[in-house]
């Protein structure tokens, strides 16, 4: 079966992001991962947040974790995003927080401590003619 592919805003990763979102198209979730003390942490910088080492590696994390919070957009602030859409935080098993779309059409189900698990999606933009986007749907 040929997944469908869905028109998204273009990408913007800085630096430190690329090897992020390299591993979201091979459909892996990695972040980075401290040598010296095993913190990992997302947004990606250039030093550990915990020790500030600047020995660290991207590191597979599981994709698994459990829903903060969320939002329901009803404004269209993207003309490639339909209205409404959902926009989960997700806490990951191994710590930090991460920011994507919720992929089930009943948002109403959403609450706080679900566990989610990651899915992607191919997509294409103005600037890409196919990338991979990560998204959350019920563990």
């Amino acid at each position: 079966m040929v997944e469908p592919t869905m028109n998204r805003p273009n990408p913007y990763p800085g630096l430190l992001e690329e090897p992020f979102w390299e591993a979201v198209d091979q459909r892996n979730l990695s972040l980075q991962n401290c040598k010296s003390c095993d913190h990992v942490w997302y947004p990606p910088g250039p030093v550990c947040p915990e020790c500030l080492s600047e020995d660290w590696q991207f590191k597979p994390v599981s994709g698994y974790g459990k829903v903060i919070a969320w939002t329901v957009f009803h404004r269209q602030y993207f003309p490639e995003l339909p209205t409404p859409y959902t926009i989960v935080s997700v806490e990951i098993d191994e710590g930090p927080l991460l920011i994507g779309g919720y992929c089930e059409t009943n948002s109403k189900n959403l609450e706080v401590g679900m566990r989610v698990k990651v899915s992607y999606e191919q997509a294409t933009s103005k600037l890409k003619d196919s990338w991979t986007i990560y998204n959350w749907v019920p563990a």
